[in-house]
């Protein structure tokens, strides 16, 4: 631990907190020997936050662009009732 806190400017102390709180996102492993600490990282739980995300992406993205095939739709049919009351009103006053 002492090694791997060295680089940085914060304790020992708050380097160990912060290694307790990456084994509890499971994304460190620790392993002791005698006095030793041998820390390894653990990719998986990364994986899964990341296949997690990508689904979440792939359905508001399908969501997304439905509500925007929808509005842009909304707005081309607003902009022909203009033109036809415009023409409509325009042909009364003649």
């Amino acid at each position: 631990m002492t090694e791997l806190a060295a680089p940085f400017e914060i304790s020992l102390n708050a380097v160990s907190k912060h290694i307790r709180l990456l084994e509890r996102a499971r994304l460190v492993r620790r392993r002791r020997s005698g006095r030793e600490h041998w820390l390894s990282f653990e990719p998986a739980p990364l994986d899964e936050a990341s296949a997690w995300i990508d689904e979440q992406r792939a359905f508001w993205t399908s969501r997304l662009d439905a509500l925007d095939a929808l509005l842009l739709e909304e707005d081309q049919a607003s902009v022909l009732r203009k033109k036809k009351h415009k023409t409509t009103k325009k042909g009364r006053f003649l």
